[in-house]
């Protein structure tokens, strides 16, 4: 894993955060559970759901990049916010669903912790949509918390499947300097 892959690992994916997350799984704990079948289904096409949430999301950020290109030649500075906010929010979730892929494939918690944030950053796009009126009547509204409530739901039925790995040190058989005298 290069430097910055790590530094991100540090920032978003550590065991302090970690802890942090499973406090919340409190709160889905005593709900009824989906059977194991499906559970193990869910975990084994999960990384590929991610990888192609990943890859609409990089086609979303491009959409998004050229929306606020054009919000800027309108001079529109209530649409150029809008549409930054937008491209910031997509950029960061496309970003976690790609770094989940791997990791979830070894059914490494990191993959895991990195889809929570993806849900965060979908339940604060969602938040500010509704704010906005973008979303609106209850209807859309209801259907849009339903929506966050099942992804998290379904987010901590699958979280056992996951553990933190240690990583590997790749070490290299060269004698060093001091010993070739």
């Amino acid at each position: 894993m290069n430097r910055n892959g790590k530094k991100f690992k540090q920032i978003f994916a550590n065991q302090k955060v970690a802890a942090v997350i499973m406090k919340m799984d409190q709160l889905f704990i005593k709900l009824p559970h989906l059977p194991k079948k499906l559970l193990s289904f869910i975990n084994k096409v999960m990384p590929w759901l991610a990888l192609v949430g990943g890859i609409i999301g990089g086609v979303t950020v491009v959409l998004s990049f050229l929306l606020t290109v054009l919000s800027l030649i309108a001079l529109d500075f209530a649409l150029i916010m809008t549409m930054a906010g937008s491209l910031l929010l997509v950029l960061l979730n496309t970003l976690f669903l790609v770094k989940a892929f791997k990791p979830l494939r070894n059914n490494d918690a990191v993959g895991w912790i990195y889809l929570f944030w993806a849900n965060i950053l979908g339940l604060v796009n969602t938040t500010i949509s509704i704010v906005n009126g973008d979303i609106f009547g209850w209807q859309q509204i209801s259907l849009t918390i339903l929506m966050t409530i099942v992804g998290f739901y379904l987010l901590f039925e699958i979280g056992g499947y996951y553990e933190f790995k240690r990583e590997e040190v790749v070490t290299t058989n060269k004698p060093s300097p001091t010993a070739v005298a």
